[in-house]
């Protein structure tokens, strides 16, 4: 009998110690990336949480397992090229950058749900340009437009919450309010034998939800 309750009291402290495992801990370092879309159509891009629509990674490193310090990179480019016009092309590209540090703070939850609340802060830039060639009658004219690029930095505070489905694997969802400076700059217009059409930027001040349209795959190192 004695020998009957030291098995189950190892098997239960083993048991414990396993699903203490599940989660991220003091030391550990995590990593993660948005999901949206479902089955044949999956991207990785995220909602606007002050950066604009793009791709993020997350990582973050637990100091204790209440307290995490996190870093976001944003990236996005994206260029095209439209030939369907006869004798005409059109080119876009946009590309963006953009950075968060901040902090968690992470309660207790349980085994495998882990929640939280944080605040970052963030800095981003976004430029875009477009051009059209058109050749008529031995003539070619392009008309080029760069901007309005735009800056942003501002503040966040958010909540979310990871779900460990295996040990060291989680799924997570996130959502925030944030307080956003926004500077629009110029946007200069330039045709072919004409002379260049500047248009000035402009500023505003922003408070606006973040919400993840999807999920956030992570893992735990």
């Amino acid at each position: 009998m004695k020998k009957l309750f030291l098995i189950a009291g190892i098997a239960l402290m083993s048991l414990t110690a396993s699903a203490q495992d599940f989660k991220a801990k003091a030391g550990d370092v995590t990593v993660d990336l948005a999901v949206a879309g479902g089955l044949g159509n999956t991207t990785v891009n995220l909602a606007d949480q002050g950066f604009g629509n793009g791709a993020m990674i997350r990582g973050r490193y637990f100091k204790t397992e209440k307290l995490a310090y996190r870093g976001l990179v944003f990236l996005v480019s994206g260029s095209s090229t439209d030939k369907s016009v006869p004798n005409s092309e059109a080119k876009n590209s946009n590309t963006g950058i953009g950075l968060g540090f901040g902090v968690e703070k992470h309660f207790t939850g349980t085994d495998r749900l882990a929640t939280y609340v944080g605040f970052d802060g963030i800095l981003a830039f976004n430029s875009v340009k477009d051009e059209t060639t058109l050749t008529a009658g031995g003539t070619t004219v392009t008309t080029e437009i760069k901007g309005p690029n735009d800056f942003r930095i501002g503040v966040r505070g958010v909540f979310g919450a990871d779900y460990y489905f295996v040990k060291r694997a989680y799924i997570g969802v996130e959502a925030g309010l944030g307080l956003y400076y926004k500077s629009i700059g110029k946007e200069t217009t330039s045709v072919t034998g004409a002379p260049d059409v500047e248009v000035d930027g402009s500023s505003s001040f922003n408070i606006s939800p973040s919400i993840v349209t999807g999920f956030r795959l992570g893992y735990a190192f």
